[in-house]
């Protein structure tokens, strides 16, 4: 952020100057004081970071009753990062990617099918996060994509999405997502892994599983009116 604030300060002061006052180098400015503001608003939001999976009860209940409700009431305070991996394990043979997942195949698809939902680009992160809440909210969230697409409008992004999990594409997201897990703990301890503010702490862990708002308000440097 540091680096980003010094280039906006000094093209501004070029601008300014009148030296070079060309398109190229006010559109170079704004993107880096954009980019700026950005992360000083993202700075003062409460990280929160879920390692789950698809089918796992605990993760669904977390996802559904804690995790929904404090990104719906807080929007803006808080900023999420899913990660649908768990305690999966993944190896490459004969260069292709292999998974085993705690809950089955079934579970290894359902992650691919967040993980591409996560990583289209098409998506605003809006729909991205009422997609996954809807998933987790199901029956059987690896066989509830059509049904959570229709609620948000986005139904022609089915097949796209499928084509994803399916193929190679679903393999090196869910891969990534791995790697991602193993660096936090591999394998992971408790399904759902919740990290706040991108450093893990039992204590916290151990209360946001059932009052992630208690935890929000708690650690939140700007108190959200809610609390």
């Amino acid at each position: 952020m540091l680096i980003y604030k010094r280039l906006c300060l000094k093209f501004l002061a070029i601008i300014k100057r009148n030296k070079m006052r060309t398109l190229f180098f006010m559109v170079l400015a704004a993107i880096l004081c954009t980019a700026l503001a950005k992360n000083k608003r993202d700075d003062n939001k409460v990280k929160i970071a879920v390692y789950y999976e698809a089918l796992c009860p605990d993760s669904k209940r977390f996802i559904v009753s804690q995790l929904a409700p404090v990104w719906r009431d807080f929007r803006g305070a808080v900023k999420v990062k899913l990660v649908p991996y768990g305690k999966a394990t993944h190896d490459k043979v004969d260069g292709k990617w292999q998974f085993t997942c705690q809950h089955g195949p079934d579970e290894c698809y359902g992650n691919k099918v967040q993980a591409c939902i996560l990583k289209d680009r098409s998506l605003q992160d809006t729909d991205k996060m009422e997609l996954v809440m809807c998933l987790m909210g199901n029956a059987s969230p690896d066989k509830s994509l059509d049904t959570c697409l229709g609620q948000v409008n986005k139904s022609n992004n089915s097949d796209k999405i499928k084509r994803c999990a399916s193929g190679e594409q679903g393999d090196a997201l869910l891969a990534s997502y791995g790697d991602k897990t193993d660096l936090v703990q591999r394998p992971l301890s408790f399904v759902p892994t919740i990290i706040i503010n991108e450093k893990f702490d039992q204590a916290i862990q151990d209360q946001a599983v059932n009052d992630l708002r208690g935890v929000v308000c708690r650690v939140a440097v700007n108190k959200p009116a809610i609390c």
